[in-house]
């Protein structure tokens, strides 16, 4: 439980409110609320969730749950209203997959007499997401599996792939080139494994087979390492995935390497490498027939199943004409636990963030005027194991996701970015550059994408003095994929991404409460709250920018 504030700073407080004048407007009126966010109770708050005694907050764990229950309770006493018929809980269910005996693959060339039998966790390995069963048909291939009507790109055009198996690409067109209307270098959505398995489906494909792209730098290594990453010996480590994905999967999903599809693609004319050579050039689809090839393939999966839960807690609008409308500001509370007899405290990562989530809806809660749009305060889960409980959110919102005008996402908002070695792929495409640079800086990413939230949160920076750093939206990084405001953009929600950036300590056991820079963590959260006022009042909303078009 929290530590109570000081009579004094409470007697600040209401002294402070009685002073606003009935008509404030919303650019004054939560100037008391602003000053209610202090370094003294953001360290208070993360000294606790980033205590050894919080074991590092990992999912599935008494400690997650216990921190899930501590911010419930928090939201409760603040006087916000539930949202989910659970209370203040989302719950939902992830799973892990194990391998079983029974997975193969066999590929029959023109010639009757002549085929290739593939082994599993060396030329091919099922998609942790994959259906069950044994399919044969024809084998047709389609670009990167895309069909994208925004960008007048579409791998399925014209091609005939009822009742065949797909082949496509991984990755996306374009992976590394900034002009790629696909996001630049950044990967899109297009570019995920559950898409192209829902896209394969709306086409009628009996099964899908991707193809190792070593153009993509996601898949670093050699295929044998990209399949036992997938599929470990001890399935606890494998990856977790969303049971309301699973369900969606109808047809089997198998990965394979690039030197099996040279070999299947051996009796047609069609070079891999120059097909993929030329979608990236051309920015055309190249859906190709290829007659005479056919497959079978087998995947056989178990899976176990988890129930986890957000944290939701909801502050009604006030305006009878927006208050159907919604801005979220949201952090994630889980860390990578106890691990190897050390603990990972995870303060920057992101007690910080979820120290600040409580902070701002404090701020709301003592507000005496309240927000003319409602405001939705998430706490997600299990974002250390691919941003599951937003891209559960999204799946099944607890408020419509076309009313929801703009996110605003904190995650490691406490410490100096640090780059000491640029050539260490955890910094991979980030300069060399030390914490004593960055002592009052901050990364907004998402800038790139509406003009609009940009203007805000500068024009709301006048009231800080930060010193805002707009330069990752598109880097080899990924960084504007990897918290959990990503789903959300994904589905045109405008939203900011609040970082104060990586530092030798990311994702180790060192990350800890005393290396915290509390004075600028204030100050981000300050602004912060201050954006969030501003778009829960804007008119009209803040917009996304209009996107680029194919060439």
């Amino acid at each position: 439980m929290r530590a109570r504030r000081s009579a004094t700073a409470v007697l600040i407080y209401f002294l402070s409110i009685a002073a606003f004048p009935a008509e404030a407007t919303p650019d004054s009126a939560p100037t008391a609320a602003t000053e209610t966010i202090t370094e003294a109770d953001l360290k208070s708050t993360l000294y606790f969730l980033a205590s050894k005694e919080m074991q590092g907050r990992e999912l599935n764990t008494l400690f997650n749950k216990i921190t899930s229950n501590y911010l419930a309770h928090r939201f409760e006493l603040m006087g916000l209203e539930p949202v989910a018929p659970d209370g203040y809980f989302q719950y939902f269910n992830i799973l892990q997959a194990e391998l079983l005996d029974g997975n193969a693959l066999e590929i029959r060339g023109p010639d009757s007499l002549s085929s290739t039998v593939a082994v599993v966790q060396e030329d091919f390995f099922p998609s942790p997401l994959s259906a069950n069963g044994k399919i044969s048909a024809p084998l047709v291939l389609a670009g990167y599996g895309i069909t994208a009507p925004e960008y007048r790109y579409d791998d399925f055009q014209e091609l005939e792939v009822q009742g065949k198996i797909v082949v496509v690409l991984d990755g996306e067109p374009g992976g590394m080139d900034p002009d790629s209307p696909f996001d630049g270098i950044l990967d899109s959505r297009y570019s995920e494994e559950f898409y192209k398995i829902r896209n394969a489906q709306a086409h009628d494909a009996a099964g899908l087979i991707i193809v190792q792209n070593r153009r993509d730098r996601s898949r670093r290594g050699n295929f044998a390492r990209h399949a036992q990453l997938t599929w470990p010996e001890d399935p606890s480590r494998a990856r977790y995935d969303l049971k309301v994905w699973e369900e969606q999967v109808k047809i089997p999903v198998i990965h394979i390497s690039s030197e099996l599809a040279r070999e299947l693609l051996r009796s047609t004319r069609v070079d891999l490498r120059e097909l993929q050579r030329k979608i990236d050039k051309e920015f055309k689809s190249q859906g190709v027939p290829l007659p005479g090839l056919e497959a079978t393939l087998e995947t056989a999966i178990v899976r176990s199943q988890t129930r986890i839960r957000n944290v939701l807690a909801y502050l009604p609008g006030s305006d009878p004409n927006l208050k159907d409308e919604v801005v979220i500001i949201s952090a994630h509370f889980d860390h990578m636990g106890y691990h190897d007899g050390e603990i990972f405290q995870g303060a920057d990562d992101n007690a910080s963030g979820t120290a600040g989530l409580l902070e701002i809806a404090e701020a709301y809660a003592l507000s005496p005027e309240k927000p003319a749009r409602s405001v939705l305060f998430a706490a997600w889960n299990a974002e250390e194991r691919g941003l599951l409980g937003s891209r559960y959110y999204v799946e099944r919102p607890a408020l419509l996701l076309e009313n929801t005008t703009a996110l605003f996402q904190m995650d490691m908002i406490g410490r100096n970015e640090e780059i000491p070695d640029p050539n260490n792929p955890r910094f991979l495409g980030l300069q060399k550059q030390s914490a004593e640079s960055n002592t009052n800086s901050v990364h907004v990413m998402g800038y790139s994408r509406s003009e609009d939230l940009r203007r805000l949160v500068t024009q709301s920076n006048g009231r800080i003095g930060l010193e805002l750093k707009f330069q990752y939206d598109d880097t080899p990084a990924n960084l504007l994929r990897r918290s959990d405001h990503w789903p959300f953009l994904s589905h045109d929600v405008p939203v900011l991404f609040f970082h104060t950036g990586l530092h030798p300590d990311y994702h180790r056991p060192t990350d800890t409460p005393e290396k915290i820079n509390y004075a600028k963590m204030e100050k981000i959260v300050r602004l912060v709250f201050l954006c969030s006022w501003a778009a829960a009042h804007s008119s009209p909303p803040p917009q996304l920018n209009e996107r680029r078009q194919g060439r």
